[in-house]
């Protein structure tokens, strides 16, 4: 409802202001609307990108509710938080929207990159585009990862699962490399109705992002953020030297022992 809208946007709205990155988990999409707006309480009014992993592109408009879980977008660039240019959408393959919204898309600047575009062009080319996008001139992002964007093989938990998604490998990626390499301020996870899944893969899964998103965070906030970062000792055993980069992993393990230890001497 409208008056929940408001109670949610001022809890978010207390966490951002306490310098604090607020992770909300919950029910349906019509929870990004109060989250964003509560964003743009505290940053300003389009000074915040959306990151939306969605099936459904969510800005339908014309309905008998002003907020529901396929709105959410429309009305926060109708009212101003965010502008459509900074709205980078992930996922879409559902059968909406139709030629007419992918055509206003179009001409506001929104960027969308729908599974089609992965079939064409690979999995690894389109993360790189949207982890650049994302970091275009250093802007706060917030991700809104609807659990529908993942097949439903992965997550059963949901009301409006479309086949043909995301599989888990590729979730846990794509959440794990923007919030390392990109400056993002607020998470959520949303569209989860566990009593639609009683063999718990569905929450299993969730928690999954939850962690790929805190785990990123942390690497941000280490300085690990380098494109496409992976621990030297836990991606190669360096054993022995058969891709040839033996050394360089063994170098790079001894480099970051040495800058904990530094580190560690620095606190004392």
């Amino acid at each position: 409802t409208e008056r929940s809208m408001q109670h949610v946007r001022e809890v978010v709205r207390e966490i951002v202001e306490a310098e604090a990155i607020p992770v909300i988990i919950g029910g349906d999409h019509s929870l990004e609307y109060p989250n964003v707006a509560a964003l743009a309480d505290v940053y300003g009014k389009e000074k915040v990108s959306v990151i939306h992993f969605d099936s459904h592109y969510d800005a339908w408009w014309g309905g008998a509710h002003l907020i529901d879980h396929g709105t959410p977008v429309y009305r926060l660039i109708n009212e101003g938080h965010v502008r459509a240019a900074d709205y980078i959408q992930v996922g879409l393959r559902s059968s909406g929207p139709g030629k007419s919204a992918f055509e206003w898309m179009r001409e506001n600047g929104m960027r969308y990159h729908t599974m089609a575009e992965v079939e064409k062009r690979g999995w690894d080319a389109v993360l790189d585009r949207i982890v650049a996008e994302a970091s275009e001139e250093g802007r706060k992002i917030h991700i809104s990862f609807d659990i529908d964007v993942l097949d439903p093989a992965f997550t059963t938990a949901t009301g409006t699962p479309v086949p043909g998604g995301l599989n888990m490998r590729e979730a846990v990626k794509i959440v794990r490399r923007l919030c390392a390499e990109s400056n993002v301020v607020s998470f959520d996870l949303v569209e989860f109705h566990p009593s639609l899944d009683p063999t718990y893969k569905s929450a299993l899964n969730s928690a999954f992002i939850v962690k790929a998103c805190l785990t990123g965070l942390a690497m941000n906030k280490e300085g690990k953020s380098g494109e496409h970062y992976l621990s030297p000792l836990t991606s190669e055993h360096a054993v022995d030297d058969y891709y040839g980069d033996q050394q360089e992993y063994l170098d790079a393990t001894k480099a970051e022992e040495e800058e904990e230890e530094r580190k560690k001497e620095e606190d004392r």
